[in-house]
């Protein structure tokens, strides 16, 4: 009888053994069968999609345009204004968006780009932009009407904008570059003896002179 049961259980231990570990290990209720998942599709680009900047200044009633870069092919991008009453955004073609300042305020752009990856699966990026939006100036005066420089000589000219708050770059303008050359910074170079005039224009047409002597 004993050597009946010991070939039972040697037949038994067998059998186990033939079978795969996870089959036996479920049976037994003490291990949890995988469970399959759906493995991600690969990426159609090895760079995600980004913005050359985080964050820009325009005046109210001005557009500009931003673009994203390296957009996966076959993708939906969209474009929301975080505060309409400051910025508005429209959708163009390229993966750029218009946006212009109507109010004077902060607002930010968030660009959702989604990517089909495997049939319901999809990747979604999103990046933001800021935008602050400031008023046109109303006036502006150079801080010193005249300087008396030496050939050679360069100097960025001082001024005040009305109000304080815009970012508005004037236009500045020499009356003779042979003279005194300025940049569209307001930085100006003295090249020959002689006097010249810069002025600085704004948007809606105001403008200062400054006198520059060169000895």
């Amino acid at each position: 009888m004993r050597k009946i049961t010991r070939i039972c259980m040697l037949a038994l231990l067998l059998a186990i053994m033939l079978v795969p570990c996870d089959k036996a290990f479920a049976s037994s209720g003490t291990f949890n069968k995988k469970t399959s998942v759906a493995k991600k599709g690969k990426r159609t680009s090895d760079v995600s999609p980004f913005l050359k900047r985080e964050s820009t200044s325009i005046l109210t009633g001005t557009s500009d345009t931003l673009t994203v870069f390296k957009v996966p092919s076959e993708c939906d991008v969209t474009y929301k204004s975080s505060d309409e009453s400051i910025l508005t955004v429209i959708p163009k073609e390229n993966n750029t968006c218009e946006y212009t300042g109507v109010g004077v305020g902060t607002a930010t752009i968030t660009v959702k780009i989604q990517e089909p990856v495997f049939l319901f699966v999809s990747n979604t990026y999103t990046l933001k932009f800021t935008v602050d939006v400031t008023p046109k100036a109303v006036s502006i005066k150079f801080r010193r009407d005249k300087y008396r420089l030496d050939i050679g000589e360069s100097r960025r000219l001082q001024y005040t904008l009305r109000p304080s708050i815009t970012d508005e770059v004037p236009v500045f303008e020499s009356s003779d570059n042979n003279i005194v050359s300025v940049s569209s910074k307001g930085k100006i170079y003295t090249k020959a003896k002689g006097t010249a005039y810069i002025t600085a224009t704004i948007s809606n047409g105001s403008s200062d002179k400054c006198r520059i002597t060169v000895k």
